[in-house]
C-alpha cells in the first residue's frame, strides 16, 4: 500500500481536509466518509497498479505479483470480488 501511495502527490491529503478547511477560515466542517462498494471487475486496473508499484518498490517478487494479479481476474469470474473505497467528502462555511 505504501508503494501504491508513494506514487501519488499527496496521497494523506485527505486525512487532512478538516484541518485545513479549519485553517482557511471556514466553519462548521463536516468530513463525510461514503463508501462505493465493488463486486466486478471494474477496479482491477486500479489493484493491477497497486500489485505492480509493490513490485517495482521491491516488497514483492514478480512471481508474486502475477499470481495476485491473476487471482484478481479470477474473482469477477467466480463472483468473488469484494473492493470497499472510502471516498472522503470535506464540506465548511465560510463567512
Amino acid at each position: 500500500m505504501h508503494a501504491r501511495a508513494d506514487l501519488i502527490q499527496a496521497p494523506r491529503a485527505a486525512r487532512r481536509y478538516r484541518n485545513l478547511l479549519l485553517d482557511a477560515g471556514f466553519h462548521d466542517v463536516t468530513v463525510e466518509v461514503p463508501t462505493a462498494v465493488f463486486t466486478d471487475a471494474t477496479m482491477l486496473p486500479m489493484l493491477s497498479g497497486m500489485a505492480e508499484a509493490a513490485r517495482e518498490a521491491g516488497a514483492i517478487a514478480g512471481e508474486q505479483a502475477a499470481a495476485w494479479i491473476a487471482d484478481q481476474e479470477e474473482r469477477p469470474r467466480s463472483g468473488r470480488t469484494f473492493l470497499a473505497l472510502p471516498l472522503f467528502v470535506a464540506a465548511g462555511r465560510r463567512e
